[in-house]
């Protein structure tokens, strides 16, 4: 295995942990709850699509599979913000 090739699961790694505090510090700091649950779902899913990415080699499926479990990603993190939104219209 190539050098670069090898460091990416552990780049990819320390990239979710450094979402994943990012996150943490969104949830814990922000006042505006509305928001820091919008920001938090982002997040969820950018972190989904990296695992997915990184760790279930997504980028060398076929452009249909991508393109599925990326709405499908896209979806899961946009819905609870919708129905968050309406709830509190």
């Amino acid at each position: 295995m190539s050098e670069p090739l090898a460091r990416a699961p552990r780049n990819a790694w320390i990239l979710l942990l450094l979402i994943s505090v990012a996150s943490f510090t969104v949830a814990e700091y922000l006042g505006e709850r509305h928001v820091a649950i919008a920001i938090i779902m982002l997040i969820a899913g950018i972190k989904a699509g990296i695992v997915l990415f990184r760790f279930m080699d997504l980028g060398e499926a076929p452009r249909g599979i991508r393109v599925y479990f990326l709405l499908w990603t896209a979806v899961c993190s946009g819905v609870p913000i919708g129905l968050w939104w309406l709830a509190s219209a």
